[in-house]
């Protein structure tokens, strides 16, 4: 049925040029809100009474004569086979794609800013929850919303999970949000996929962590020997702000600097890490956390409760559906609470990893200066050696010791850990397979699948990542709806994801996890190139000839 309902606004767009929320969409949601949606739907209606456009740009994008649809996907080392297989299957269209190759933090900048045509950035998910990480990327003043996205109605959708409502009305609300992405199409289908971190043999005690953040606290080389080096996935050394950047390929980095509220031990479960206990009240709407104390930071500085308040202040900035769901305060003796809006009992599962910074050190140098000469309360610190395309990490002799549930505690066994940039997955592959480095974090199952069997150490992180192509929905030519349903509906999910490698799973909305009821199975009838085509050329281009 929504097939057919896409196909029916497509022949609507042919007819008129673009298309409103009048009283046909009107007459889908109402039907839909008369199911038992009510008290969740009634919000997108009043965008219906509104006649709010659902965003065709108008313009003919193609000029007087028709030309080829070009345009450039910006992506991060990490990225680059993913980035080529989906501009591979675009130009099966017709569409000239090109792949340009930056340092992450440039890329997610010249997106947030409007500059880039369409971006591959990996987002690392620890938690099947999309309420961990959706609100970023849908809200109009979402921290990571590189498409432009600004549906109005959708940050109400994404908070409904936070109110009082009931389960069928949040569930309402998440099919909702599932088919605004559907028809107002602002990303690529996307793909979920397996990531892995391998080590040679002679290195052990290490854990893999969601978001690349291995843990090597407790890692040893058999046979003697305390130092390692480490071969990250970039092209150069990453900013070491744990506020501001969320990259896998340095979430090994991050892991050694700082320590957060809790940890994932190898059940799968959250263990107190600086926070030696928390409760939440009998309604999941007040959580309390009790600090661990003696704890210092690689200043000197004692951990002290405002702190992680400091931290997560600015750390929840623009990744929640709207402002005050979440509010938190230094309690009484040296404990943090956080209040929400309403039941949030997965707080800690989607939020509890936040790496906790000194305020008063932070404030102090600001954020660039911070990024440089970082200090945490890890099992690590910054070495006055690190220079140039290596960064030296040495053992934090005042180390508290850890998650006392996680033994050995006390510090780190490894005296140094070395970091180096290796930007090509292959050459990576390589260097460790001769043993030249030790560890390589945050893989792909393409290339972890490549890695031989004896000799090395290969081990799933917990979590996943997810790979979409973001469309700048701001101007041309994706302003235009047509155009990026036509690249919808143009990408085969199962070619894409078998050319990624074992365990890649689709999304038909983008970032979509199973957990929303069926987003993930895949839809048979989405994949429609020749409707893709006729789209393409209805927004003023060609696809085929010379152009």
């Amino acid at each position: 049925m929504l097939y057919l309902w896409r196909r029916f606004r497509a022949r609507a767009i042919r007819r008129r040029g673009g298309l409103k929320a009048g009283p046909a969409a009107c007459a889908v949601l109402a039907v839909a809100a008369s199911l038992s949606f009510a008290g969740v739907l009634p919000v997108v209606l009043s965008g219906c009474a509104r006649d709010m456009a659902f965003g065709f740009a108008g313009e003919p994008s193609g000029g007087p004569q028709p030309r080829r649809l070009t345009f450039t996907i910006e992506t991060e080392p990490a990225c680059v086979e993913a980035a080529r297989s989906f501009a591979s299957q675009l130009e099966a269209l017709g569409v000239r794609v090109k792949v340009e190759v930056l340092p992450r933090d440039l890329a997610a900048q010249r997106a947030l800013a409007g500059e880039s045509d369409a971006c591959l950035l990996a987002l690392p998910c620890s938690s099947p929850d999309p309420l961990g990480y959706l609100p970023s990327k849908l809200c109009p003043s979402g921290s990571e919303n590189y498409s432009g996205y600004d549906n109005p109605e959708m940050g109400l959708l994404l908070a409904a999970p936070l109110s009082p409502r009931s389960v069928e009305e949040k569930e309402a609300a998440a099919l909702a949000a599932r088919e605004f992405l559907l028809e107002e199409a602002p990303w690529t289908p996307g793909l979920a996929q397996p990531v892995y971190d391998a080590s040679v043999a002679e290195l052990s005690g290490w854990h893999p962590g969601p978001a690349g953040r291995v843990s090597l606290h407790d890692a040893a080389l058999t046979g003697g020997g305390d130092v390692i080096t480490v071969g990250l996935g970039l092209s150069e050394l990453p900013p070491l702000d744990p506020l501001s950047s969320d990259d896998p390929q340095a979430g090994a980095v991050i892991r050694c600097l700082f320590d957060a509220l809790v940890a994932v031990g190898p059940a799968g479960n959250l263990v107190g890490e600086l926070a030696e206990s928390w409760e939440f009240s009998t309604n999941a709407r007040r959580l309390t956390v009790r600090l661990r104390e003696g704890v210092k930071f690689h200043n000197g500085d004692p951990l002290r409760a405002d702190d992680v308040v400091f931290t997560y202040e600015r750390a929840l900035a623009g990744r929640l559906p709207q402002a005050g769901m979440v509010k938190v305060a230094v309690g009484p003796g040296e404990t943090v609470v956080f209040d929400f809006s309403g039941p949030f009992p997965q707080f800690l599962d989607l939020f509890g990893l936040e790496p906790i910074v000194p305020a008063r050190y932070y404030v102090r140098v600001g954020p660039e200066a911070f990024s440089r000469a970082p200090v945490g309360t890890g099992p690590f610190r910054l070495s006055p050696e690190s220079q140039g395309r290596q960064l030296v990490l040495e053992r934090w002799e005042d180390y508290y010791g850890g998650c006392p549930s996680l033994e050995p505690c006390g510090v780190a066994t490894l005296r140094e850990v070395i970091f180096v940039a290796i930007p090509d997955p292959e050459r990576r592959r390589e260097l460790l397979a001769e043993g030249s480095i030790h560890l390589a974090p945050a893989l792909g199952p393409a290339t972890a699948a490549l890695i031989p069997a004896t000799g090395v150490t290969v081990k799933k992180e917990p979590g996943w990542t997810i790979l979409v192509v973001e469309l700048n929905n701001r101007r041309p030519p994706f302003s235009d709806t047509r155009v990026r349903l036509a690249l919808s509906l143009g990408l085969d999910p199962g070619t894409l994801a078998s050319g990624m490698g074992p365990g890649a799973v689709v999304l038909t909305t983008g970032f979509f996890p199973g957990s929303l009821k069926d987003t993930a199975a895949g839809d048979p009838d989405r994949y429609d190139p020749a409707m893709a085509k006729e789209l393409i050329e209805e927004a003023g281009y060609v696809v085929s000839g010379s152009g």
